[in-house]
């Protein structure tokens, strides 16, 4: 028995009361989900992605507010650095309010899908879809063609990195200055109006951007928390007393079956990637997965795009994708846990405003037998509650 358990022995903390030992099976549970797990970011849809040049005009771009209608708005005005790359809303504002909550985008690089829904399959069509969103950005290709080719700046950068000539200024004076698919109905003719050639040009710098955008957003990573110091802890049994024995007994409940939070929340990133329905969809409203898997397969700059760097063999998860509406009625992402303290509120559409709102949901929802949901029956205490929330805290 003393080959599989490891019993580690804690002095008193403030509250004195004894931490939980912890078992060699728990110990290497609590291992898979360091910071440490954490792989450089791949996406074969682009072959910028880890380029420094890239990075550095996909950061410059990040906060540049002339890529937007009103030359006011950018990545940066939701994706706030101090709030963890969230803006502390119930959802997005950007030209006007939209309908979800900001994700984080620390350590985005590691999901495979985007957005709560997974509408987007690579971080650089998420960006692009934000930049022609009348809601975010409200740039269109066109603006966006004129802009970067005109600004001397972006201009040398774009051209070094993608080894292209942007278009001349004669180039430039044949185009409209509004226009794109997406864009309201008079400019949406003016693009019908291009030939094939200038849209297929202007999609490809389109592209690039996002590219480059998505390249530095990939960048973005967390910090190691106390958590991932009390599991370096736990892995030497020296001085195991990072996490006070409330956090400690919230994250035993973190990792049990009693709470099944680790079926979902789980690896470095918290999260497996994939999609689950927790009762947060609303049928004809915003019902989740279901309702974008048609647009994304259909999607112009998707993995198996012409824009897209990846041999078809590489989009695996795109060729195979699940196209059951029904399976996927009312399912999202599974979001991250970490830095969760500085990105309320919570859920897809931020209709929570903190943890303990979110632990009623999950415990009053996995009691009612008339849900079809993923979620299997919650008991806890008032003091288990808070002990999780405590560990939560932690990430």
């Amino acid at each position: 028995m003393f080959k599989f358990i490891l019993t580690i022995l804690l002095l008193f903390s403030f509250n004195s009361t004894v931490a939980k030992t912890w078992t060699g099976t728990e110990i290497e549970t609590i291992q898979r989900f360091s910071i440490k797990h954490f792989e450089m970011p791949k996406d074969s849809s682009n072959k910028y992605l880890n380029n420094p040049k890239a990075i550095d005009l996909g950061k410059k771009l990040f906060h540049e507010e002339r890529l937007s209608g009103n030359q006011k708005v950018s990545c940066n005005s939701c994706h706030i650095e101090k709030n963890a790359f969230t803006d502390n809303k119930n959802v997005a504002i950007g030209l006007r309010s939209g309908f979800r909550n900001t994700s984080t985008l620390e350590n985005v690089g590691q999901h495979h899908w985007f957005f709560a829904d997974g509408a987007k399959d690579s971080l650089w069509a998420q960006a692009l879809s934000s930049i022609e969103n009348p809601a975010e950005h409200n740039f269109s290709r066109i603006e966006l063609i004129h802009f970067i080719s005109t600004d001397t700046i972006y201009r040398k950068q774009y051209e070094e990195l993608f080894n292209e000539t942007l278009p001349s200024k004669v180039q430039l004076d044949k185009l409209p200055d509004k226009a794109g698919p997406n864009a309201k109905l008079e400019h949406l003719i003016a693009w019908k109006k291009l030939t094939p050639n200038q849209r297929k040009e202007t999609n490809i710098i389109f592209s690039n951007i996002g590219k480059a955008i998505a390249a530095y957003v990939s960048s973005i990573k967390s910090k190691p928390t106390r958590f991932d110091a009390f599991i370096d802890e736990l892995k030497s049994q020296k001085n195991i007393s990072t996490l006070n024995p409330s956090e400690q007994r919230g994250l035993a409940l973190f990792i049990s079956p009693k709470t099944g939070c680790s079926n979902c929340h789980s690896g470095p990133l918290f999260s497996n990637k994939t999609f689950h329905n927790i009762a947060t969809g609303i049928p004809g409203k915003d019902n989740g997965r279901s309702e974008i898997i048609e647009s994304l397969i259909r999607d112009e700059f998707n993995c198996l795009s012409d824009y897209s760097d990846a041999k078809a063999t590489e989009c695996v998860e795109l060729k195979y994708i699940n196209k059951n509406k029904h399976q996927l009625a009312g399912t999202y992402k599974t979001s991250t846990l970490r830095s969760i303290k500085y990105t309320a509120p919570y859920m897809h559409d931020g209709r929570f405003k903190d943890l303990n709102e979110v632990i009623q949901h999950y415990i009053s929802k996995s009691k009612n037998k008339n849900l079809a949901t993923d979620l299997n029956k919650i008991d806890l205490s008032k003091k288990e509650q808070s002990d999780l929330i405590n560990f939560l805290l932690t990430l």
